[in-house]
């Protein structure tokens, strides 16, 4: 059985973030970072959640056990994230089976440890698909029309991984995708045009 105080030790440099404990699902919490402005909770997946990525990717680098064991290591202000293999010795994953995430406190108390999770009783998901069309006008400010995009993209999508205020509903997004996404360009109102909007009072 791995120790994981047993990581190999060195000194956090200052100003790191804190990873930050959230519900993800009624019943799971887990440690998340922010990562490119999208809330990451296992850096072995991309930020669509269907595709496997190295940690690398988040920040993440090599580092060894007693035993020569190895884990993918990122340091935050309030502990260590470890991504290692199913059985926990090493780094090496695999894109057919899910990463083991962990969570290590300064003094070595492990606080989150995917590979122990119990799985739930199975039951039949009561699933719906929703489609929803966004159109929003930006004041760019300098700002791309292609900026626009993206962040509204990103603004879209952290909105769904909060998911529902606390006693606002037991729905759970399980997935989502963005089917399309384009820019339209619109004409600046020139000064002398009349706001309706404003006579009626709206």
């Amino acid at each position: 059985m791995t120790n994981w105080s047993e990581l190999t030790s060195r000194v956090k440099p200052a100003g790191l973030p804190e990873a930050i404990k959230r519900q993800i699902a009624p019943g799971v919490t887990r440690y998340t970072f922010v990562h490119d402005d999208l809330e990451v909770d296992d850096p072995a997946i991309d930020s669509t959640g269907r595709y496997f990525v190295s940690p690398r990717e988040y920040g993440f680098s090599i580092r060894g056990f007693r035993g020569g064991k190895t884990a993918w290591a990122r340091d935050f202000s309030n502990g260590t994230m470890l991504v290692v293999n199913t059985e926990g010795t090493s780094h090496v994953l695999s894109p057919k089976l899910a990463a083991r995430v962990l969570f290590v406190a300064d003094d070595g108390v492990v606080l989150q440890d995917t590979g122990l999770v119990q799985p739930s009783k199975a039951r039949i998901p009561d699933l719906t698909t929703v489609r929803l069309t966004i159109i929003a006008t930006f004041d760019l400010h300098g700002e791309s029309p292609e900026m626009a995009r993206t962040l509204l993209m990103r603004m879209v999508d952290r909105a769904i991984l909060s998911g529902p205020r606390t006693g606002e509903s037991e729905a759970v997004v399980v997935d989502h995708r963005f089917e399309s996404s384009a820019v339209i360009g619109a004409e600046k109102r020139r000064s002398n045009d009349t706001d309706f909007s404003q006579l009626l009072d709206i």
